[in-house]
């Protein structure tokens, strides 16, 4: 059984189960509720009860007054749900809304998904998570090295587990360490979340994802969110790579499009690899959809071609408010 949770003064509505607390329900369902370190110490997923009954999951070491206990003040991470709630939360509504935060954390996994392809696993203290948007980055500092900027590839629901693509690239130190040397354990300084490539919460169009190699990070995260706010979302997927099998999370774009019944996934191999080049691509696909739908458009693509979607989108009288972007620079 499940209970029918309302969040004021948004009026967003989602289902908790007995069995997670409501925070967990909230992120579930792609709601952006506040939150940091999901335990009961910081106090930021505070959130007052209109009317419902909750119970306590754990103990909390953060503590309100006796007057706030009073008006019903309490942390959705350490309680669920008894009955529907009408409650009082902040959801964030853009990237402008959360703060950038620093946070010092600890090599989880380094997994090699190509022989030039790692997706680096970092985790944040529990005492203070990482409160990001789906596709917002950070800035990674190891020690010695200089500052690198990442997009987080994981979904917001988990603050704590944050996930990043990276290619090898010759003459870089901050790949070599990652490729070669960096173990578990080993403590990093992350800043963020950064950027704007952030899901429109308001549109109900059709989306149309359009991602460079390992841009995918950012746009994985969205599409994430995008389906836990729901699942029955027209998306198109292009992924476009001109290195040798760059499309290298292709079993991951597939479950979404067996599971999902208006998913498309189109995998692109471009020159030298392959026969096509990204302009002549990314003019094919904006033609398409721009005749038969109105979509929304995000895109994670290197300079020019770039400014060669965005003149096209411009040029199909496609509304700059549809069309949100990320522009890459050899992650």
């Amino acid at each position: 059984m499940s209970y029918r949770i309302t969040v004021r003064p948004s009026g967003h509505t989602f289902d908790a189960e007995p069995s997670e607390t409501l925070l967990q329900a909230g992120l579930r369902t792609g709601l952006n509720l506040a939150h940091s370190c999901a335990n009961g110490s910081c106090g930021e997923c505070r959130a007052r009860l209109v009317s419902g009954d909750i119970a306590p999951v754990q103990h909390v070491d953060f503590r309100f007054s006796e007057r706030e206990k009073q008006q019903g003040w309490f942390l959705m991470c350490s309680c669920h749900a008894v009955s529907d709630l009408d409650v009082e939360a902040h959801e964030a509504g853009s990237a402008a809304e959360i703060a950038e935060q620093r946070l010092r954390a600890k090599v989880s996994r380094v997994e090699r998904l190509q022989d030039d392809v790692v997706q680096l696993t970092l985790r944040a203290p529990r005492t203070g998570g990482l409160h990001f948007l789906a596709g917002q980055s950070v800035v990674l500092t190891f020690p010695g090295l200089r500052p690198k900027m990442l997009s987080i590839a994981s979904c917001p629901c988990d603050s704590i587990q944050l996930r990043f693509h990276l290619r090898r690239r010759e003459n870089d130190p901050f790949s070599a360490l990652v490729f070669d040397s960096l173990r578990k354990g080993d403590e990093v300084e992350l800043r963020g979340p950064l950027g704007d490539f952030t899901l429109d919460e308001d549109s109900l169009r059709p989306l149309v994802f359009i991602a460079w190699e390992s841009g995918f990070a950012a746009v994985s995260s969205l599409i994430d969110h995008a389906i836990q706010k729901d699942e029955n979302r027209s998306i198109d997927l292009y992924w476009l790579s001109e290195v040798p099998r760059g499309h290298y999370l292709s079993n991951y774009c597939r479950a979404w499009r067996d599971v999902l019944d208006d998913f498309r996934y189109h995998s692109i191999d471009l020159e030298p690899t392959g026969d096509e080049r990204i302009e002549d691509v990314i003019e094919r696909v904006i033609r398409v959809h721009s005749l038969l739908a109105d979509h929304d458009y995000y895109l994670a693509l290197p300079d020019p071609a770039m400014q060669r979607a965005q003149d096209l989108l411009r040029g199909a009288d496609v509304p700059d408010a549809q069309v949100r972007s990320c522009l890459l620079r050899h992650p």
